[in-house]
């Protein structure tokens, strides 16, 4: 038998008008109340109608969220923030899953854009033009995450030129002086752009000509660090490593086992991104770690808020999380 608004109102001992008002977040009630009543709709199992609901309200509380195929544990840490924070405010996420193909894009992005949305996140996704159009056009609230798309869609993600200016001052403080980063060579994605300018510009603030050489691969993937140490042999030309994400660490870091190649004693390594997966390396990867909930959750929020510019980068935080993979070697 389905649970009706009436079996919540009578669980919550408020009348059943009072408890459809917070379930479609109208009218004002105690934070505690709504609460209360969200987190007994849950246990009870109650499934609101959410079409109908979006047709009975001038705005819509459904949020579509695009994920590129592609994507690493990260975006689930995102997605459980959004997910925590959605609940809490009344809203509902619709997930669809991306190709890196422009043509697919654009059928999945239409396909989203069918419903009626309040919004689409972008997450971790960098929009080819004719996609792009599609979504500017639409009269939804955009907002890219993880990601600093242009200066169009406002943007939460952490401050990547600023995150290598402290994993580099931690490196020459540990004592090297020759260090690589692996897997942002892609020229394209902004990101990769930041983290390569605030890789250079770090080691030009403490005299150090960066070696173009070691800034190589391009795949966000766990092929890339393998392959890293196997293009630079042994010895490695570098005492430290960057991996500019945690799949990419882990392939550095089996693959300095295999050639040989003691982690730190022979190869210092920081990751960024800071998953659980570094957690399950031994040794225990040395990360820069990124708040990923803190991103979904701001990303919820804010579209809220409804206090977006289109100019506007929220940066999140960053921690410099000590693992066991960085020798100091003054």
């Amino acid at each position: 038998m389905a649970i009706t608004i009436k079996d919540i109102a009578n669980k919550a001992g408020i009348s059943a008008a009072s408890v459809s008002r917070i379930l479609t977040n109208r009218g004002r009630f105690s934070e505690a109340t709504a609460q209360r009543v969200r987190q007994l709709a849950h246990e009870m199992g109650y499934y609101k109608n959410q079409s109908a609901a979006d047709l009975s309200q001038k705005e819509s509380r459904v949020i579509g969220v695009l994920v590129p195929t592609t994507h690493t544990n990260f975006a689930d840490e995102i997605i459980k923030g959004m997910q925590t924070k959605a609940f809490e405010l009344g809203y509902e996420l619709l997930i669809a899953f991306v190709e890196t193909d422009s043509q697919q894009q654009i059928k999945t992005v239409k396909s989203l854009l069918s419903r009626q949305l309040l919004a689409v996140v972008m997450l971790a996704i960098d929009i080819e033009e004719p996609v792009f159009e599609v979504l500017t056009k639409a009269d939804v609230r955009l907002l890219s995450v993880s990601n600093q798309l242009n200066n169009v869609i406002p943007s939460i993600s952490s401050d990547n030129y600023d995150m290598m200016h402290t994993i580099v001052d931690y490196l020459y403080n540990q004592g090297h002086r020759k260090m690589a980063l692996i897997g942002a060579s892609n020229p394209d994605p902004i990101v990769a752009i930041l983290r390569r300018k605030g890789f250079i510009d770090a080691l030009l603030d403490h005299g150090i000509t960066y070696n173009p050489d070691f800034i190589w691969g391009v795949e966000n993937a766990y092929q890339t660090g393998l392959d890293a140490i196997k293009k630079f042999g042994n010895p490695l030309p570098f005492t430290a490593a960057i991996g500019s994400a945690d799949i990419i660490s882990i392939g550095l870091l089996n693959g300095a086992k295999d050639a040989g190649i003691a982690v730190p004693d022979d190869l210092s390594i920081v990751t960024i991104d800071g998953t659980e997966l570094t957690q399950l390396t031994r040794p225990i990867l040395t990360a820069a770690q990124q708040n990923f909930a803190q991103m979904g959750e701001l990303a919820i929020t804010t579209l809220a808020d409804q206090n977006l510019s289109p100019h506007t980068i929220i940066f999140t935080d960053i921690t410099l999380k000590q693992g066991d993979t960085v020798a100091n070697i003054n």
